[in-house]
């Protein structure tokens, strides 16, 4: 199989949308056996009386390994552009273990980057999926095409009745309001796209809440 990870944040002892995790794991090749054995995985870290911490579980042909690292703020966050976005690399929808292509761009970022095709189709950032309250108050996503089917996304898609459609920059520029949707920090405003200030919209907000309210 394709070496896959998932990452949870556990925090007062529980893990948001546990189960589809797990069902993401087993869509994207891992086999049964390593499935229940991330979900054993899940259960022993939410039995650690600890602060906040973010787990990942890496599942290969070997096992399931899994190592810890402190949430990253939830902050609102500045996002410059990256334009690699590509449309067609079907790998992308899956979480693969190999992330050095998210190392490179950030790099030459020096932050998270939101990536936009050559054509200034949206795609997602470097490290979480996008979800846009447009201009005429309608919720969006990118659809699926070479981004990460995220798990946060998809909760995040149903909660919020958004609509998969293609967004291009000027879309985003123009909406009013914007958020990064991951599973180690919920639902992020996004502050500024290359500079320019993103509105923050009261529904994005209470989303962010119904997120933070997960048992």
């Amino acid at each position: 199989m394709i070496p896959v990870f998932e990452t949870v944040l556990v925090e007062d002892r529980r893990i948001r949308l546990r189960d589809l995790h797990l069902a993401r794991l087993a869509r994207s090749g891992a086999p049964p056996e390593r499935v229940i054995e991330a979900g054993r995985c899940f259960d022993n870290a939410v039995a650690i009386e600890a602060k906040p911490f973010v787990l990942r579980v890496d599942v290969d042909d070997n096992g399931v390994r899994t190592t810890t690292r402190a949430p990253r703020p939830a902050d609102p966050v500045d996002l410059p552009i990256d334009r690699s976005y590509d449309p067609t690399l079907a790998i992308r929808l899956l979480k693969i273990a190999d992330r050095g292509w998210v190392e490179e761009i950030e790099h030459a970022a020096g932050s998270e980057a939101l990536l936009i095709s050559a054509d200034e189709l949206v795609g997602e950032s470097t490290r979480a999926s996008v979800i846009v309250v447009m201009s005429d108050g309608t919720i969006a996503v990118p659809r699926l095409r070479g981004i990460l089917a995220g798990v946060t996304r998809e909760w995040a898609v149903a909660e919020a009745a958004a609509e998969e459609r293609d967004l291009l920059l000027v879309d985003l520029l123009a909406a009013r309001g914007a958020a990064l949707l991951t599973a180690g920090r919920g639902v992020v405003m996004i502050a500024t796209i290359d500079r320019q200030p993103i509105a923050i919209d009261p529904l994005l907000a209470a989303l962010s809440a119904t997120w933070r309210a997960l048992p």
